[in-house]
């Protein structure tokens, strides 16, 4: 009986310890992935390629600007040329980030994952809030004949921004994020704003899911406590037959 009791709460206990590790890992990888200024519709794609240059400009919310990710693929040949990010603020340019165009989403297969973000990350601009900024794609090693793609969206749908090609105005808008370095209580107060954005009551207050949390961790102590006198007292037992 003690013995099953022992294993029962040792079950109890990896239990709690891998539901704990698993939300803070979900946690942490949302808290990432928060993106103050975005434009997340797409439905269609633009080649570019050579000295093609696909331009898009945004309007900074917050300070601090350090990454800014595209939706970018290729057709399906081994690319391997440098994809090249530029950042500029007016005529300043501020960032220059280069990848592998192998990196690229696959769109010609169908055993991929979709619509995967390409990060370009660079030291936080401070004082960014409310400047406008604008950035371009290229490859210049890239020909005409395997050009590279990225995703957008027809329409108006950022007012704040508008796309182009060279030099030439298209009718839409690029699907990007832009992230801004906030540091963790920054970004923890952003996660929590996220989670409760559009939701009634109680899931619309943080208060609720800072309750929950705390909550959670007291059992998670109570058990860990537990465990250990549980520990304790087999250890006294198995001395005491000794």
């Amino acid at each position: 009986m003690n013995r099953t009791k022992k294993g029962a709460h040792w079950l109890l206990g990896w239990a709690a310890i891998t539901m704990f590790l698993a939300l803070l890992g979900v946690a942490i990888l949302e808290r990432q992935n928060l993106s103050q200024t975005s434009q997340p519709l797409f439905s269609e794609m633009v080649e570019f390629h050579g000295s093609l240059k696909v331009r898009q400009n945004f309007v900074a919310s917050q300070p601090g600007l350090c990454r800014v990710d595209l939706l970018l693929a290729r057709n399906g040949r081994i690319n391997r040329s440098p994809v090249v990010f530029h950042l500029r603020e007016a005529t300043v340019d501020l960032a220059t980030v280069s990848i592998k165009a192998s990196r690229l989403e696959d769109v010609t297969t169908m055993v991929r994952r979709p619509y995967v973000y390409q990060s370009f990350s660079f030291p936080p601009i401070p004082g960014s809030t409310g400047k406008t900024f604008y950035f371009w794609i290229e490859s210049p090693q890239t020909s005409a004949d395997d050009p590279l793609l990225v995703r957008y969206h027809a329409g108006d749908v950022y007012p704040k921004g508008a796309m182009s090609v060279d030099s030439s105005t298209v009718d839409g808008d690029l699907a990007f994020k832009a992230y801004y370095a906030k540091g963790f209580l920054g970004n923890t107060a952003l996660f929590l704003e996220r989670l409760v954005e559009h939701r009634p009551l109680p899931w619309g207050s943080e208060a609720f899911y800072v309750a929950i949390f705390l909550i959670y961790l007291m059992l998670f102590a109570g058990l860990l406590q537990s465990l250990l006198r549980l520990r304790a007292h087999s250890t006294h037992a198995a001395e005491t037959d000794l």
